[in-house]
């Protein structure tokens, strides 16, 4: 006779997730964002991929060994365009858009940061990132509210 035996494994988030309403490109955020916060962002070769969703979101990091933090920048929208074939028509293309984190559709970027950073900086931080012209606004989030936590782990 045959026990199965099942582990729940719950990860742990030990960063500090911003959220980040703008109508800027990923790659202009990212530069202004470099720019305020004096950080090196970088686009990734491979974005974070969905292939069931058929969609892919792009994001940059940091890592900083002088500071021992990382910094991650992903965007939550990825906007694409489907073909109706089942009546060709003029306008037979459909724009559709997925989020990474469905509950939080908002959002346009997620800004994670790994380290140990006082509420004061963190602070300091989020005016930073709303003093860049074209962000809407960004504000905190916990990330054990969110359901769907675990898209976040990269």
């Amino acid at each position: 006779m045959s026990k199965v035996l099942t582990l729940g494994y719950e990860y742990e988030h030990d960063y500090h997730l911003m959220a980040i309403n703008s109508t800027l490109d990923d790659y202009r955020l990212a530069y202004y964002l470099n720019k305020q916060l004096t950080i090196h962002l970088e686009r990734q070769a491979n974005n974070i991929d969905f292939t069931d969703k058929n969609c892919s979101f792009t994001w940059y990091n940091y890592d900083c060994n002088q500071t021992f933090t990382t910094w991650a920048l992903v965007a939550n929208k990825h906007v694409f365009t489907t073909k109706n074939t089942e009546r060709p028509t003029l306008f037979a293309e459909e724009s559709k858009i997925s989020y990474l984190i469905s509950e939080k559709k908002k959002v346009d970027y997620f800004l994670k940061i790994f380290g140990d950073f006082t509420a004061e900086r963190l602070i300091a931080i989020l005016e930073k990132i709303k003093s860049i012209k074209g962000v809407v606004t960004s504000y905190t989030l916990n990330p054990q509210t969110l359901k769907s936590k675990d898209f976040l782990i990269f």
